[in-house]
């Protein structure tokens, strides 16, 4: 699938987080690469909108903790599972991370209890 390279425009907030876990599940199927939600993941600290969210159980520092995470295992798994040469060859946009990742991080998101 060709992606586009334009940075995700969603607002910060807990729903939109499980949203792109969401889509990131679907790997190549997904309306955004893994570059892009990767890239909204790391300004997901500075931007994030504490508003409640009864969809979401997750605290606040969990879902920081989780977009945190994600920026986490991207560089891990590009400084893993490619040379630099590789690196050059291909587009970010290319790279597609495990499934399992986004598995473990939406179960994380939404599998807590609410707390009010």
């Amino acid at each position: 699938m060709a992606w586009s390279s334009t940075p995700i425009s969603k607002p910060h907030t807990l729903s939109n987080l499980a949203d792109l876990l969401s889509q990131g599940l679907l790997g190549s199927m997904s309306r955004f690469s893994h570059f892009q939600i990767v890239e909204w993941c790391a300004r997901f600290g500075d931007d994030f909108d504490q508003q409640p969210d009864d969809q979401i159980p997750a605290s606040p520092e969990l879902a920081l903790d989780i977009a945190d995470d994600v920026v986490v295992q991207w560089e891990l798994h590009l400084a893993t599972q490619y040379t630099l040469e590789d690196l050059q060859r291909f587009s970010m946009d290319d790279v597609v991370l495990p499934k399992q990742h986004f598995e473990h991080w939406l179960n994380l998101l939404l599998d807590l209890p609410v707390s009010h």
